[in-house]
């Protein structure tokens, strides 16, 4: 009997370690042991990509976190070879640890892992020193940079080069000693939030968003949580219980208040579902902090009490959004954190969910499924039984999908996106809460579709398939929706380009991007650059080129005007 092909024994191999727990970093040391790979080699084997296969994952990754904002895409397999060989003879493209800390941030491992003894002996004293200094437990950090730090990170060639070196993952306590969110340490002692009042820690930080301009709130928000600070952290202000409020006044709003400020922030939730790009991002951020004041200097009935948290949260959720959505993830971050401790303590344990499905969502972009698949799988927990409803059972599913599909899971992918399905056949919108409003059929189609886009990338079968979804995503829209009209049809556009149908993806493309004129939101901007880097591969065909003539001087008026906001 023939003996199978070392590529199906190393993926028996995977299979089997990965069935019972073992970790990447465990099966890369085995591969390393067993057929005596280099370590960089041996982590790209242990997720069973080809060269050319991990090379379109450096690439997206530098794109979501705006390391690659024109899509250039510089990284290809010939090069990922050389960086894997180094330092062999004639071997030139040294590992810098700036692209060692990217493909640590791929590869989901540290640094330390990714050298060996023959590179110790051949870097120079520059690199061991950064290297050095960077912890040997820490994952890298995802960084995003402002205008001015993306060109600093690319040559006139427009290939990849300088990430800034890794820094170990910060923790929760470090993330409130930034200029928003310092707690004083006399109320704080070791500055752990969960000691103070939510109330004490919603003014606090939207008091500082208000009083920075936009360059120092940029500096001071550039940072994301991700690993263990951020899921114990979660876990532990789910938990937490609220402290005893301080003496207070006994007048306060009233039933009619509280029902003019809970259409206010649906209406703002509204807008920013319909438009992105945080533009009344300053507005939410003020009438959050009245919301904190009334808390904190007045007495209410405990029914009211809850509301007025109730609609914190929203508010905070809301903030968290279009932070995001303007280019600011460290303090999205921070609001979404401030809403989940607000929804806490209104007792409302299904938009504790949807928070943390927000969260998830976040860490998606930058590459972090595990911990994106974590969070889903709390908020889950949180939601559970019968209280959650059918809308958001299915947006939870589709977030548990998505990690499947970054995973490579195709099965899981499946059975996660067919409970989607069947629970969004119950939906009754009359029962449903209105933050979840924005999950319709549209939003199914379009989110499936995304999927499958990533996938058919890797696995080309799968496009008419998400072409399919795309395709009836674009048309369910209507005009309710800029962003998610503009994310829909960038997909569709681009499913055509793999499908090879260029006169189509070019037509598609050209009604994508005026979709894109007409939102500010860092999201869609993202996703185009990402178009665009898949669509310059494809100039041969006029139409393309016609297409990313009109696209390539919006990335570049893009990063312009993020020059002058940093």
């Amino acid at each position: 009997m023939p003996r199978p092909s070392q590529r199906v024994e190393q993926d028996e191999l995977r299979a089997r370690m990965r069935a019972v727990g073992m970790s990447h970093d465990e099966i890369a040391i085995e591969f390393a042991r067993r057929y005596h790979y280099r370590p960089r080699a041996a982590h790209r084997h242990a997720r069973g990509w080809t060269q050319t296969q991990a090379a379109n994952h450096i690439n997206a990754h530098a794109a979501r976190v705006g390391l690659d904002p024109d899509g250039a895409a510089p990284m290809t397999g010939p090069k990922l070879s050389e960086l894997e060989n180094w330092p062999l003879p004639n071997n030139r493209r040294r590992p810098t640890p700036q692209i060692l800390a990217l493909l640590a941030e791929v590869y989901d491992t540290s640094i330390h892992n990714l050298i060996d003894l023959d590179d110790r002996e051949h870097f120079g004293p520059a690199d061991l020193l950064l290297i050095d200094k960077t912890s040997r437990t820490a994952r890298p950090q995802p960084v995003e940079l402002s205008g001015q730090a993306r060109r600093q990170s690319r040559t006139d060639a427009g290939a990849m080069v300088e990430l800034t070196a890794a820094r170990g993952t910060r923790s929760l306590v470090e993330l409130c000693t930034s200029p928003i969110g310092r707690l004083p340490e006399a109320t704080t002692g070791s500055m752990r939030w969960e000691s103070v009042s939510t109330t004490e820690a919603v003014d606090k930080i939207t008091r500082d968003d208000l009083s920075l301009d936009r360059r120092e709130a940029a500096r001071a928000m550039a940072d994301v949580i991700v690993g263990a600070a951020l899921l114990e952290g979660a876990e532990r202000w789910l938990n937490t219980i609220e402290p005893p409020a301080r003496q207070r006044r006994a007048a306060g709003v009233g039933d009619e208040e509280i029902e003019q400020i809970e259409l206010a922030a649906r209406t703002f939730r509204a807008w920013d579902n319909q438009f992105g790009g945080g533009l009344r991002r300053k507005a939410v951020v003020g009438q959050l902090a009245e919301i904190a004041d009334e808390l904190r200097d007045f007495s209410h009935p405990q029914s009211l009490t809850r509301r007025l948290h109730g609609v914190m949260a929203d508010l905070a959720e809301t903030a968290a959004t279009m932070s995001w959505d303007s280019g600011q993830g460290g303090l999205a971050q921070r609001y979404y954190l401030l809403a989940l401790r607000s929804a806490k303590a209104a007792d409302d344990p299904v938009f504790c969910a949807n928070i943390l499905a927000g969260m998830a969502r976040q860490q998606f972009y930058l590459g972090r499924t595990t911990e994106g698949l974590e969070l889903v799988r709390l908020a889950q927990d949180v939601a559970g039984g019968p209280q959650a409803t059918p809308a958001v059972r299915a947006m939870l599913f589709t977030r548990e999908a998505w990690a499947y599909a970054q995973q490579g899971r195709l099965s899981a992918f499946r059975r996660a996106t067919g409970r989607a399905q069947d629970a969004f056949r119950d939906v009754d919108p009359a029962v449903e809460p209105h933050w979840i409003s924005y999950f319709d059929q549209a939003e199914l189609a379009g989110v499936t579709g995304g999927r499958l886009l990533d996938i058919a990338h890797q696995a080309p079968e799968y496009a008419d398939e998400a072409a399919t979804w795309l395709s009836q995503a674009v048309r369910a829209r209507g005009g309710g929706s800029v962003r998610s009209t503009a994310l829909d049809q960038l997909g569709h556009a681009e499913i055509r380009l793999v499908q090879g149908e260029f006169d189509e993806a070019a037509r598609l493309g050209h009604a994508a991007v005026t979709t894109v004129e007409q939102t500010r939101s860092s999201r869609v901007r993202v996703k185009l650059g990402q178009f665009y880097r898949h669509a310059e591969t494809r100039t041969s065909a006029r139409p393309i080129a016609e297409l990313c003539g009109r696209i390539k001087p919006m990335l570049r008026a893009e990063d312009t005007a993020a020059k002058y906001e940093t």
